[in-house]
This record gives C-alpha cells, sequence and structure tokens, in this order.
C-alpha cells in the first residue's frame, strides 16, 4: 500500500516539476509570430494581438490572450471583420513537450463580428478561405528549412478542439437593400468538435433586425459530417420572445426530435402574444424534410390550434384550427398547401392554397365550405343590437341625420369610416364556395365567390349565388388607397320573392312578388351616412304577381267615388292590399334619394302610372299614384266601380318605409280631369232637369251651373 502511495506522489511531483519547468522554459510570446502566421496563411488577412498572451492556472492550465483582431480589408465601414477583448484557452501539458499547441476550449470575452456586403456584391468574407501562395501543411522534414538544411527546432503545431462566446455581439450590414442586423449579446458554448461526434451546445441571444427585436435562448446537440449535407442537429429547443411594431411574441418555443437534409423531422412551435388589441396563443406541430440541395421543404402533417381574444373580433374568444401539407419553395419563398382544414369554432373550409413571402405576402386560396352560419357565430350582444334599436317606440332611426351631433360635438356612429388602411397590406386572390351561407338574416345557397385585394384596392371579379327563391349575380370594385374608399356596384337579381328579402334587408312588408332587378351603384364612403347620402346609380325593377301590402287601391277608388257623390263610404273588411300582375319602374339615384318618374302598375281592373322620390336617409316616401279603372267585371275590388271607368283618380304615398300613409289628392282629383267634369255636368244637367223642368233648358241658368262646375274643378 506504502508503495503505491509513494509512486502516485512521485507521479505529481514530477507533472509538477514539469509544468514549472514549462512555464519557466517555454515563453507564451512566442505563440504570437505562430498564430499571425497561421492566420495570415490560412484567411490573407492580418491578426493584430495587441495584448499579451500569458499563462494562466486556474481552473485548469492554459493561454490567455488579450486585445486580438482580425482586419478587413480596406474600403469598409468597420477596420475589425472579427475582433475580442479577451480570449482563453485551456492547454493539454504533454504535447507541449513535443512542441504541439493542443487546445482544449477556447473561451473569448466581448468578441464582435462585422460582416459587411456592399452595393456591387462584394463582402468582407470575399476570400477569406482562400490559401495563401505555398500555403498548406508543410512538407518539409522537422528540422529542416525551405532547402532542405538543418535548421532551428522543430516549428510548433496548433489544433483547438472546443469554443465557448461570453458577451459576444454581431454586425451585419447589406448596402444592396439597406438591411442591418445586429446581435448586441450572443453566448455560446460549443463541446468538443470531433467528426461523426454528437457535440452539445447551448445559446442565447439579443438581436434587432428591421425593426424587429429578438430575444432567445436554446440548446441542442450537434454531430458534424464531413460537409453540411452530413451534419445533423437533434434534441433541438428555443424559446425566447421577439417584437415588432405592435406585434410581439411574449413567449415562444421551437423544438425538433433531429434536423437531418433529406430525412423527416418532427417540429413543435408555440408561440402567445399580441397585435394590437388582438391576443392569441397558437401551439403548431408538423414534419418537415429538406431536400439535399436545400431547395425545397416538404412538409406533412401540419396542425395548429389555438385561441384568439380581442374587442373587434366577432366573439370574444375565438378557437381557431388549421390542417395542411404542402411544400416551401427557397428561390421564389412560396409556401403551397394542400388539403387545407381551417376552422373558426363551428365555421369550417377545406380547400388549396399558397403564401409567396414578398414586401407584401400574397395568398392565394380555393376554398369551400358546406354551410357558415354567421349568425349563429356571432355573439349574443352583436345579435341583440338592431332588436333593440326595432323596439324602440320611433319606427325612424335618424342614423346619420346629424341632428345629435350639432348639441354633442360628437359624429353620429353612422357618420364614422371604416379603417380600411390594413386593406392597403393585402396582396390576396381566391375564390370561395359555400353550400348554404347566412349572414344578416339572408339565407344563400350555392354561393360563388371570386375576389382579389391588391395593396388597397379590392374587386369582386365574379359573385353567384341563389337566394330567396331567384338568384342573384354581381360584381364590384372598393378602392380603399383613399380616404374615404370608393366603391362600383354592378349587381342582377332574378327571380326572387321581395317580400321576405324586403322584411330582412329595410324592415319593410310594402312590397311582395317575384321580383328582377338590375342595380348600378356607385359612392364615396362606406359609413351608413355616406352610403345613403352620397350614393349615385340606377335601379331598374321589375316585379310579376305581386302585391302592394298596406293598401286598396279598389277600396280608395271607391271611397273616391262616394266622395263625389256627396255619399259616406262604407266601411270595408277587406284587406289592406292590391294585387297587381306586372310593376315596373326605373330609379334615378343620387343625392340622397331615389327618384322615378315611370313607375307603372299592371292588375286586371286597374292601370297606374306613378312618379316620386324616396330620401334614403329618413327612409320617407313621397309618391303619386295616378290609378285608372279600365275594367270592372273582374279583378281585385273592380265591382261597384262602373261610374269611375275611365277616370284618373291620384292616391299619394308618403310616410316612412316601416310605416307607409296612403290618401286621395282630392284636390288633384278635381282640378284636371276632364272626365269627371263631364260626368259631373251630366249629372248636373240631369238634376236641374228634375228641379227645374223646362226651365232648366235656359241658357241663363246653364251659365249659372256652369259657372259653379268650373268653381269646383279648379
Amino acid at each position: 500500500m506504502k508503495k503505491i502511495l509513494y509512486a502516485v506522489l512521485g507521479l505529481a511531483a514530477a507533472l509538477l516539476i514539469a509544468i514549472t519547468s514549462l512555464v519557466t522554459l517555454v515563453d507564451p510570446a512566442q505563440f504570437k509570430p505562430l498564430l499571425m502566421e497561421q492566420v495570415k496563411k490560412n484567411t490573407g488577412r492580418d491578426l493584430v494581438i495587441d495584448g499579451p498572451i500569458s499563462w494562466t492556472f486556474w481552473p485548469s492550465l492554459g493561454l490567455s490572450l488579450e486585445q486580438a483582431a482580425l482586419r478587413n480589408p480596406a474600403g469598409f465601414a468597420e477596420q475589425d471583420l472579427v475582433r475580442f477583448e479577451r480570449g482563453q484557452a485551456s492547454v493539454a501539458v504533454l504535447p507541449l513537450l513535443s512542441r504541439r499547441l493542443q487546445v482544449g476550449e477556447v473561451s473569448l470575452e466581448g468578441a464582435h463580428l462585422f460582416i459587411q456586403t456592399r452595393a456591387d456584391g462584394s463582402s468582407n468574407l470575399t476570400g477569406l478561405t482562400r490559401s495563401a501562395q505555398g500555403g498548406g501543411a508543410s512538407t518539409r522534414a522537422p528540422g529542416q528549412d525551405e532547402s532542405g538544411q538543418a535548421s532551428g527546432p522543430e516549428p510548433w503545431q496548433l489544433a483547438i478542439e472546443s469554443l465557448s462566446l461570453t458577451q459576444a455581439s454581431a454586425l451585419v450590414i447589406d448596402d444592396r437593400n439597406g438591411s442591418r442586423l445586429q446581435l448586441t449579446r450572443l453566448d455560446l458554448s460549443l463541446g468538443e468538435l470531433k467528426p461523426d461526434s454528437w457535440v452539445p451546445m447551448t445559446f442565447s441571444l439579443n438581436g434587432e433586425h428591421q425593426g424587429l427585436t429578438l430575444a432567445a435562448k436554446g440548446e441542442t446537440r450537434l454531430r458534424l459530417g464531413r460537409d453540411l449535407a452530413s451534419s445533423e442537429l437533434e434534441g433541438l429547443t428555443v424559446e425566447g420572445k421577439l417584437a415588432q411594431g405592435d406585434t410581439r411574441l411574449d413567449r415562444f418555443t421551437l423544438g425538433a426530435d433531429r434536423l437531418t437534409l433529406g430525412q423527416w423531422s418532427q417540429l413543435g412551435v408555440s408561440a402567445q402574444g399580441r397585435q394590437g388589441e388582438l391576443a392569441f396563443d397558437l401551439t403548431a406541430s408538423l414534419k418537415g424534410r429538406l431536400n439535399g440541395a436545400q431547395s425545397l421543404l416538404d412538409l406533412a402533417d401540419v396542425t395548429l390550434d389555438g385561441v384568439l381574444k380581442g374587442p373587434d373580433l366577432p366573439r370574444p374568444e375565438i378557437k381557431v384550427v388549421l390542417g395542411a401539407e404542402g411544400q416551401w419553395a427557397m428561390a421564389s419563398k412560396t409556401l403551397t398547401l394542400s388539403r387545407v382544414a381551417l376552422g373558426a369554432d363551428e365555421l369550417q373550409l377545406a380547400g388549396n392554397g399558397s403564401l409567396i413571402m414578398k414586401d407584401i405576402p400574397g395568398i392565394r386560396f380555393d376554398l369551400a365550405a358546406e354551410r357558415l352560419d354567421l349568425d349563429a357565430w356571432r355573439t349574443t350582444k352583436a345579435k341583440e343590437a338592431p332588436v333593440a334599436k326595432e323596439a324602440g317606440s320611433k319606427p325612424v332611426a335618424d342614423k346619420g341625420a346629424g341632428k345629435a351631433a350639432g348639441s354633442t360635438g360628437v359624429a353620429p356612429a353612422g357618420e364614422a369610416e371604416p379603417d380600411l388602411a390594413w386593406l392597403k397590406g393585402l396582396d390576396l386572390a381566391g375564390r370561395l364556395k359555400v353550400g348554404t351561407l347566412i349572414a344578416d338574416g339572408v339565407k344563400a345557397e350555392q354561393v360563388d365567390l371570386a375576389l382579389a385585394a391588391d395593396a388597397g384596392l379590392v374587386r369582386i371579379t365574379g359573385f353567384n349565388a341563389r337566394l330567396f327563391g331567384g338568384s342573384a349575380q354581381g360584381e364590384g370594385v372598393i378602392d380603399a388607397r383613399q380616404q374615404p374608399a370608393t366603391f362600383q356596384v354592378h349587381k342582377q337579381i332574378a327571380g326572387v320573392d321581395l317580400q321576405p328579402l324586403l322584411q330582412t334587408l329595410a324592415q319593410t312588408d310594402l312590397l311582395a312578388g317575384r321580383g328582377s332587378a338590375d342595380i348600378r351603384l356607385s359612392g364615396r364612403g362606406l359609413s351608413s351616412h355616406a352610403l345613403r347620402s352620397q350614393l349615385a346609380g340606377t335601379l331598374d325593377l321589375k316585379v310579376e304577381d305581386g302585391a302592394l301590402h298596406g293598401i286598396n287601391l279598389p277600396q280608395m277608388l271607391r271611397e273616391a267615388r262616394a266622395t263625389l257623390k256627396g255619399e259616406k263610404a262604407r266601411e270595408a273588411g277587406e284587406v289592406r292590399k292590391t294585387d297587381f300582375s306586372a310593376l315596373t319602374a326605373h330609379f334615378r339615384i343620387g343625392q340622397g334619394k331615389a327618384s322615378s318618374d315611370d313607375i307603372r302598375l299592371l292588375a286586371p281592373a286597374l292601370r297606374v302610372e306613378g312618379k316620386g322620390s324616396t330620401a334614403l336617409v329618413p327612409e320617407t316616401l313621397d309618391f303619386l299614384m295616378a290609378t285608372t279603372v279600365v275594367e270592372t267585371s273582374k279583378g281585385q275590388g273592380g265591382k261597384g266601380l262602373e261610374d269611375l271607368k275611365g277616370i284618373t283618380i291620384p292616391v299619394i304615398i308618403g310616410g316612412h318605409w316601416r310605416q307607409p300613409s296612403y290618401r286621395l289628392d282630392v284636390k288633384g282629383l278635381l282640378a284636371d280631369n276632364q272626365l269627371l267634369e263631364e260626368k259631373a255636368r251630366k249629372e248636373a244637367e240631369r238634376g236641374l232637369k228634375k228641379l227645374l223642368g223646362d226651365k232648366a233648358d235656359d241658357e241663363q241658368i246653364k251659365g249659372v251651373a256652369d259657372q259653379l262646375l268650373k268653381g269646383l274643378f279648379k
């Protein structure tokens, strides 16, 4: 036992003596020329060492180097390609006896890397890895000079095994596009670098690029192959945070089981943060495979789910899901997705899409859904809002009238223009098909929508749908490149059931029947007030087999007949409705009104010609309908109107869309109606004949009667 102890103590004493002798006999300053020569030979650049090279003894024997820098060629923004304040390396003792500098871990403090690409494409990295003329491994025998003669001691040999960086920084500038990437701090620990061996690596960094700030840390294991294609990463985990403008990720994570060129890898990503007032919490997973040429990334089993929260969403909280597979093309920066399954709560879409990464990302899609019920998807609060408005005592909402604004100084909600600035950052084109779409009480089927948006200009290139028993098609443009936005719409409807349509869109059941229309509209401003007050265009309307609700024209004519005879009209129990076979009208829209002077209504017993206008903002009516009895033997209410056949009876329609009013224009009826005047004249003559007998033929009496009739019809 004592022999063993003596042997150990002897070896320790010998090692101590060897180290002491080494430190005494070997001056580290002689390594300076070696390092400078090797760097110059392998890079063609100058290595400048302003500080000393000295031995360190704790925690292990090593060398310390201070204030060293690798110079850039002339003409770059910074003098140094890389520099550091202090470097330290552990050194293996025994190889030193053979004049081999075998460095273990290299530790650098305050290192800074600067990379610049100039406008002509040249970089301070260009030619960095060139071999100096005559460079390469020396073929001289130990102890010989270039002529083969005996020289001094054998030159030192250098080897480095691992690296760690503390408080490092970097700046990468590209003058071609003005980009600037800055790492304000980088800490890196890299284990022993041996070919075909797994090397542990940890890192943390803080940086900024084009307004984006990033802080991250992570760890992985690296296996170096003969080249990049044969190298691998495994067990990669990264977490951090980033921010750009009003978008921030308070926490994100990235994980990968193994990253190898040409092989599938399992990846996972999560992100929690905000964009303005929108908060999100997303988690995604996928399988990825990068081809050997590093030009194409295949994606499979892509899944994403998460939650969105924000005051501007249709719901306070929306759960989103995504499933897809696809490819990412490096050269074109294009992500192509197929078998897309996209959902937001109960709303579900499926199809294909693509994303082109450029200054404004380009989105292309072809999506379809069996059913989208937007009304059921909205919040309870959103659905109750219009009901509460109708429940009030006033049937008319002074929306956009501006009367309340004068007293408070605050513009009514109807006058506020929507903020469409986000459309300027949108490049989108695609097609959406929906089996059944329900929105704002309108149920549409077989919906086919094609649209495109480019930097604020939105075009609806095609719209087709079945709704209210008929069909609708149209196209339109919204130009949000200016404020307020402008728009143009051309829409055609055919064979729709008008009564439920008007009840849904205008809360009125005034008109019923099968309707067709050609609508051409344009305007400036998308607020409720602007849409009505600035609207311009035309509306051509045709209705078949319909009815006017709230008015019974035959009954009003009977009232007119009774008035003319001085009788009291009998109360009628008939429904306040006028049936007709056809109704046509051409409306001109502008200056807040829709006007027409060629309204025509045809019924078996009646012919109606009308003109007038409706004010779009207060939703009031002002129409004069000239009604003529053409047939009394058939048709609704024709019987009993024989005396009025051929006489034109004017009816005024006024009031509000939801509560229209109807009344006879008695003054107009009596003022300009020759047929009625002739009938009254004959009745007057017949009455005078009965009353006066033969005296009724006296010219003076006839003259007095004639003057009385003329006064009546003025």
